[in-house]
């Protein structure tokens, strides 16, 4: 089985985009992801892009459930 490991997030949603693209084409059975999203430099203001990255982390665990397991 080929798991995925998704890093530090740091406010960057385009990891999840490339999280779901290596799924799709089975590049990987699974995903863990080890949840670092805030915390980036400078960014503790923007608001924002917090919301923004927590919904996307939410978007992705609710459409890849399937792809989560807690014996990873």
């Amino acid at each position: 089985m080929k798991v995925l490991v998704i890093p530090d997030i740091h406010l960057k949603t385009w990891i999840f985009d490339r999280a779901e693209t290596i799924l799709k084409t089975g590049k990987a059975d699974g995903a863990v992801c080890l949840m670092d999203m805030p915390d980036d430099w400078d960014m503790e203001f923007q608001i924002e892009q917090y919301k923004e990255t927590f919904d996307r982390a939410i978007a992705f665990a609710a459409a890849y459930a399937d792809k989560y397991n807690a014996s990873y």
